[in-house]
């Protein structure tokens, strides 16, 4: 049941945006209720990535350390992490 209530909330809230923007729009004031929907989408868009970013990165630092305990317990020093990622080389100019 618990599974059901945030889609079937989502669907509420849906319905209820939609018939605000269809009465916003046929009282005149479309573009303003359009430009606010926008405004909040975006806002939603950018809080939705930056939580998804963090969440990345706590677990790439994770996973770092995992490998660096895993290296430490082989007897082996682990590898330095580089910058961006960039770890061949090769004699071409990007």
């Amino acid at each position: 049941m618990i599974s059901l209530a945030a889609p079937l909330g989502r669907l509420v809230l849906t319905a209820a945006a939609s018939a605000g923007l269809v009465k916003a729009v046929s009282d005149g004031r479309g573009t303003a209720a359009l430009r606010r929907i926008a405004v909040s989408g975006a806002k939603a868009g950018i809080r939705t990535s930056r939580a998804a970013e963090s969440g990345v990165e706590r677990a790439r630092l994770g996973l770092g350390d995992i490998v660096a305990q895993a290296h430490d317990e082989l007897g082996e020093s682990a590898p330095v992490p580089t910058a961006g990622g960039d770890t061949h080389a090769h004699d071409h100019q990007h």
